[in-house]
């Protein structure tokens, strides 16, 4: 007895914050179920002794602020109890009925957080350059674009502020997110990084940097945005909204949450460059490390109602419902046939010839990337042959 005793005081000085709590997790945020008085004590006791030998407060240690998640099944008697009671109201049938219409619900509704993204950041862009273009022209016979230059920057400078503000509100809605997705998607518990309130500020906050004239872009932010949807209403709850609550918590573990948040990654790279399976192939080869064949088909799934929902809306703002000519919320624009082609039967925008060239370009592009992962891997065992890195301080 006493041996384990030593052995579990050495482990609570090595890992304190895995040994203190075991938690069952509900939503993004957890809730402390069991919490053990002796090993508590024991452990604050070894952590001050660890504090003064190494001269330094352990709360200054990053690991104080992320914990991993718990991807394992769960298999013990009061969760097979649970499971049991849930399951008479409902089977195994509607349950798969469910997750594939919370799929198409994460993915319908990221499609619309792109719309508003993109039509906002129009709107808010022809506002900014109407009025500088009067501006222009009511100074340019007087010879003075001084005042023009003015209210552009003015223009700009408000916009990025009201950007800059929601990220001092939510920090963790700054940058991109995606390494935020990643870390998440492989185990890593990031705090608030899928929260609605990081949402709204992340969503709020891109639409403002853009249209202010930074060197931002919508399509990356797009993916955060995604994933905390896939995180969100699966949980049929919301902490920021606590009001908002269900007793149905068969999606509420990190297993089945983390499958969703794969779903909405993926959605957010099909609503940014409407490509579906590229949605698919960002998540199983950027994102996740845990995959299996049926999450392939609900992530691609998502990706298609993400990518069908702004194909809609955005066809909508054109009054032509149901017109795909532009896809995603990037276009490189229409080739379109000249009226007299059209009427001569003349049109071509490409014919056979054209797939030559295509074949062509794809094996340059082939062997250029052949020779970039060749040029790579010899650098590589350069670089561990004969550079040899300069130790790093480990405290």
């Amino acid at each position: 007895m006493e041996t384990c005793i030593k052995c579990l005081r050495r482990v609570t000085r090595v890992f304190p914050r895995v040994l203190t709590s075991q938690r069952l997790r509900y939503g993004d945020d957890q809730t402390e179920i069991v919490e053990s008085n002796s090993i508590d004590s024991s452990n604050t006791q070894s952590k001050s002794r660890h504090s003064t030998n190494n001269g330094h407060n352990d709360s200054d240690l990053p690991r104080k602020d992320f914990e991993s998640l718990d991807y394992d099944v769960c298999y013990n008697k009061p969760y097979e109890h649970y499971v049991e009671n849930q399951r008479k109201d409902f089977s195994f049938s509607k349950i798969e009925v469910i997750k594939w219409m919370i799929t198409f619900l994460i993915g319908f509704s990221t499609g619309l957080v792109a719309f508003f993204i993109d039509t906002i950041v129009k709107l808010l862009s022809k506002l900014k350059f109407n009025t500088v273009t009067q501006s222009i022209n009511s100074t340019t016979p007087d010879g003075s674009l001084v005042v023009s230059l003015i209210i552009m920057v003015m223009f700009n400078a408000a916009l990025v502020l009201v950007a800059t503000c929601l990220t001092v509100l939510e920090p963790v809605a700054a940058g991109s997110g995606i390494p935020e997705i990643k870390c998440y998607l492989n185990g890593i518990k990031i705090p608030r990084v899928a929260r609605l309130k990081s949402l709204v500020s992340k969503a709020v906050g891109v639409l403002f940097s853009v249209a202010g004239g930074l060197f931002v872009g919508k399509e990356g932010p797009m993916i955060h945005s995604g994933a905390i949807i896939g995180a969100g209403i699966p949980q049929l709850q919301s902490i920021t909204l606590r009001k908002l609550s269900s007793k149905f918590a068969f999606f509420r573990t990190d297993r089945e949450k983390r499958d969703f948040v794969a779903g909405g990654a993926a959605a957010g790279v099909a609503a940014a460059f409407g490509a579906p399976i590229g949605g698919v192939l960002f998540s199983l080869e950027e994102g996740c490390s845990f995959w299996n064949q049926k999450l392939t088909w609900r992530t691609f799934f998502c990706s298609m109602s993400a990518t069908f929902t702004v194909h809609f809306f955005l066809s909508g703002l054109e009054f032509s419902w149901g017109s795909f000519y532009s896809p995603g919320l990037i276009n490189f624009g229409v080739f379109k046939c000249t009226d007299e082609e059209t009427v001569n039967g003349t049109c071509r925008l490409w014919t056979a010839m054209d797939l030559f060239i295509f074949v062509l370009m794809g094996l340059i592009g082939g062997l250029l990337g052949a020779a970039f992962n060749k040029l790579n891997k010899c650098l590589t065992i350069y670089r561990m042959r004969h550079v040899f890195p300069k130790h790093k301080a480990v405290r």
